[in-house]
């Protein structure tokens, strides 16, 4: 995760995606009422659920011209929020088989010029990560349970990368032309090609640059009860720190910044070992039980 000192606006719903995706919801309601009659123990088999929609609904993502919480995004990473004091357990495993019919991002707006003593947000991450922001969804199959090492994920399906410029500072949902099959125990996962201004921090979290977290007890229970795992695998010596992106003081990126790369390949297999606490990706998936 990079991170400035800056933050965010609230959450709305807009955009021609969520049009498409009512119009969906709208096809299945339909069909289900026009349907034959099922016996009652049949009917009480459909299935519908979206996964994250309580961190999607219920937090606003960091970045913008509040800078009461510190600015913070991701890029260049398949990612998946693994735990969520919003939930019990693990967020985005899959509880069932179906179809993934729908996905949201909620987004902030970066700011384009510099603000009082913070940095202009937009240009700064597409200098860091490239351009425009982008991201789309990814099914994962988990094929290793490595503790010591972390988990490695195959991935087994994908969605079309989406350009998320035209929507910030909103939430958007991406209807599916061509839903994606899913099953039970998957992973839905978020893969950003580029970065994607959709991180929830919280302000005991935010940075001084003299002094650490701004309250290092509350940062520390944040840090338990909001985790996430990246594509990444930590460089150096043994030091969970070579997890974090960084530049130095004359700009220049560190190891992981420079190698950092989401997972694209289908069938391809990658190691999840840099688990990342404090922090929500504000991202949810609908499915469609078969």
């Amino acid at each position: 995760m990079f991170q400035y000192s800056m933050l965010r606006s609230p959450l709305t719903s807009g955009g021609p995606s969520v049009a498409r995706f009512l119009t969906l919801l709208a096809g299945l309601v339909l069909l289900l009422a026009f349907a034959p009659a099922a016996p009652r123990a049949e009917a009480k088999s459909t299935k519908f659920i979206e996964l994250g929609a309580k961190n999607i609904n219920g937090l606003k993502p960091n970045c913008g011209r509040d800078f009461t919480r510190d600015c913070a995004v991701e890029g260049k990473v398949t990612m998946f929020q693994a735990l969520s004091a919003k939930y019990p357990g693990r967020n985005f495993v899959v509880p069932f088989n179906g179809k993934l019919v729908a996905w949201s991002i909620s987004l902030s707006r970066p700011t384009a010029v510099a603000v009082d003593d913070n940095l202009a947000q937009l240009p700064t991450f597409n200098e860091i990560f490239g351009a425009p922001s982008r991201a789309g969804i990814a099914i994962l199959r988990q094929v290793e349970k490595k503790k010591k090492n972390g988990p490695r994920y195959k991935l087994v399906r994908r969605s079309p990368v989406e350009v998320l410029n035209p929507y910030f500072g909103s939430k958007v949902t991406f209807a599916l032309e061509q839903p994606l099959n899913v099953f039970e125990g998957n992973v839905v996962a978020l893969t950003i090609p580029t970065w994607a201004p959709a991180f929830w921090a919280p302000r005991v979290c935010n940075r001084d640059p003299s002094f650490g977290y701004v309250d290092p007890a509350k940062c520390a229970i944040a840090q338990k009860r909001y985790t996430w795992r990246g594509s990444r695998v930590p460089r150096g010596e043994k030091d969970k720190e070579t997890c974090n992106l960084e530049r130095d003081d004359e700009g220049q990126p560190n190891e992981q910044l420079q190698k950092t790369a989401p997972q694209t390949g289908i069938d391809s297999v990658r190691r999840y070992s840099c688990y990342y606490g404090g922090s929500v990706l504000l991202y949810s998936a609908t499915i469609v039980g078969r």
